[in-house]
């Protein structure tokens, strides 16, 4: 793992003594009562609503769906397994990942709706999902953020409470300043302050014998590679999402996206082996980091020289990143958010504050950049900070980092050695 940390760190006999007692005794609390009580309500709030069959065509409905199920399957399938890179938390990377985007989704339908339509009988087209699942994507991010240290239930508040703020923001901040945004500063920016805020006050795991769990082996790598190469191929849709589809600024987007990965994931490969010459698992994510940053100006005519540069830059920037120059960030930032979409993100945001210097057609205004970049970060931090207070107050797991603590998993699951600690 990138903290040092090797499989021996497991052994296969034994459990925490905090699980000693029973496996399965430590329960998840008022976690099942609350999410039916907030499936009630939702179900309450849709009662009102319909669908709108009027907003697209046929065939423009297909293409959604389309789009649609690419951003799906980057959520369940890329961000899922992403966070299964820790060796004892696989069940819970994919499984609150999943629990985050199905409550997430009809939260965010609604939260979405009710700013833009005004009226409680809402109606909903293909559209307003993918809306929606942006929101989630952001709900994801900053849940790498916390990782490991916080439960069930407090997936549930930290859920119910970004997809708020995320609409917030992206509505109020970002379109009344009428910011050109393809997801970098609207999702990458605020997400990832957002996580690193709540994480930062509510601290790291109450545990010391948790830090054993934040290691990883052979086959966790590898299903967090498989994670990061899912994201890898759907960025581009995530991207273009929101354009005009068919239209020149859809088609521009879709390739400086491809360029901006490709030259990224190059470097990220490079980069790893300056100055150890060893290749690292981080490298699969640091490849993101090229579509990260284009996001907000893909559907600028950066031409495929400008697309590669800007991915290349921000490939090496993201390696540098997982490289600690922070020093050991894991406490707060259990799966290096900061590294993926952080600051690239960043980098992305003042991207797009000095394209229109740069070029010609550049339609956008740099000041309406800055400000929304600058207003979605302070918004992040207070509203990020405000969630990891009120997570403080609930009950965190009573072990971090291991499926043990909430699941009913298989006996061969990694569990802490304790005579290492």
């Amino acid at each position: 793992g990138s903290n040092g940390k090797s499989n021996n760190d497991f052994v296969q006999e034994g459990k925490h003594p905090a699980l000693s007692l029973n496996k399965g005794k430590i329960s998840t609390g008022a976690f099942g009562p609350s999410a039916v009580f907030v499936q009630a309500m939702l179900i309450l709030c849709f009662w009102p609503t319909d669908y709108d069959f009027t907003a697209q065509t046929v065939f423009s409905a297909t293409i959604q769906y389309t789009v649609l199920s690419s951003v799906m399957t980057l959520l369940l399938v890329g961000m899922g397994f992403t966070y299964a890179y820790l060796q004892a938390y696989g069940l819970s990377a994919v499984g609150f990942s999943f629990f985050m985007t199905a409550l997430g989704m009809q939260w965010g339908l609604l939260v979405r709706g009710w700013i833009t339509q005004h009226t409680l009988a809402l109606s909903f087209s293909l559209l307003d999902f993918t809306q929606a699942s942006a929101g989630v994507l952001a709900c994801l991010i900053s849940f790498g953020a916390l990782a490991g240290k916080i439960s069930p239930l407090q997936t549930l508040v930290l859920t119910l409470m970004e997809v708020v703020c995320y609409f917030a923001n992206q509505i109020w901040i970002l379109g009344g300043l009428d910011v050109n945004d393809n997801s970098t500063i609207s999702v990458c920016v605020f997400a990832a302050t957002f996580g690193l805020a709540a994480s930062f006050v509510h601290g790291p795991a109450r545990d010391a014998v948790a830090k054993a769990g934040v290691a990883s082996n052979y086959h966790s790598e590898i299903f967090g590679f498989l994670g990061a190469l899912f994201l890898w191929l759907n960025w581009p849709n995530l991207v273009s999402a929101f354009l005009a589809k068919g239209s020149a600024a859809e088609r521009c987007a879709l390739m400086n996206c491809i360029f901006a990965l490709l030259g990224s994931t190059v470097v990220a490969f490079a980069a790893t082996t300056m100055p150890t010459k060893r290749l690292y698992p981080f490298l699969a994510l640091a490849s993101l980091a090229g579509g990260v940053a284009i996001g907000d100006v893909a559907n600028v005519q950066v031409r495929p020289g400008g697309a590669i540069l800007i991915g290349a830059a921000a490939g090496g920037l993201a390696c540098w990143c997982f490289k600690s120059p922070f020093g050991n960030t894991v406490p707060f930032d259990t799966f290096n958010i900061h590294a993926i979409f952080g600051v690239p993100g960043l980098f992305g945001g003042l991207l797009s504050v000095i394209m229109p210097f740069l070029v010609p057609s550049c339609y956008f205004s740099w000041s309406s950049q800055l400000m929304g970049l600058i207003g979605t970060w302070l918004f992040a931090v207070a509203s990020g900070g405000l969630a990891g207070y009120l997570l403080k107050l609930l009950w965190p797991p009573a072990v971090a980092y291991t499926d043990e603590t909430y699941w009913d998993s298989a006996d061969d699951l990694p569990r802490p050695n304790l005579s290492a600690y």
